[in-house]
């Protein structure tokens, strides 16, 4: 009997060895899963964009923004096909410009924008990229940050309301007016 007895005694050892490695097992692996959500609340989060300006507004503007809570560093980003907005070469020079330089310093919260397009004129046209890939390199407070790569779909915003009249353009023409009835008044 005592050696049934050592017998189930060394099952059950065993059976508490392998449920604490499994259990060690799944802490290790929560350990590092809440590492990497630590990490990446403490990273920066760069984006690189193509939108409309303003709400009501038909102007496209290409965009570069720390929506992170911490400051990036180095940042630099590659563009697959160039950049393209049929307005003028000097614009779409611009944005290369600003797409070959390394940006050494963008805090939370900080905004670059540059004119792009006018969206009713730009998807009248059917010679100009739609698909823009984007990869996003940088340096946050705890060393590089994963690389992100995505892609910027301009076909997404087609059918929008960017070709609109904008709200400048519309106070220009009561302005317009109002000179007019003023004129026909007289002094």
């Amino acid at each position: 009997m005592g050696n049934y007895i050592a017998a189930l005694a060394v099952v059950i050892s065993l059976g508490a060895l392998l449920y604490a490695r499994r259990q060690a097992v799944y802490a290790g692996h929560q350990l590092r899963l809440a590492e990497r959500v630590s990490k990446e609340a403490n990273d920066p989060y760069v984006v690189v964009d193509i939108r409309p300006r303003a709400g009501g507004s038909g102007i496209l503007v290409f965009v570069i923004e720390n929506l992170g809570k911490t400051v990036a560093r180095d940042v630099e980003f590659t563009i697959d096909p160039p950049i393209q907005g049929g307005e003028s070469p000097n614009w779409d020079a611009n944005i290369a410009s600003a797409i070959g330089r390394r940006i050494p310093f963008l805090p939370p919260g900080r905004r670059l924008e540059w004119f792009f397009t006018f969206g009713g004129r730009f998807y009248q046209r059917t010679d100009l990229p739609r698909q823009y890939t984007v990869t996003v390199n940088a340096v946050g407070p705890t060393g590089a940050i994963e690389p992100m790569t995505y892609v910027i779909d301009l076909n997404a915003m087609e059918g929008m309301a960017l070709d609109r009249e904008t709200v400048v353009a519309k106070l220009d023409r009561i302005a317009k007016h109002a000179e007019a009835v003023s004129e026909k008044l007289g002094p």
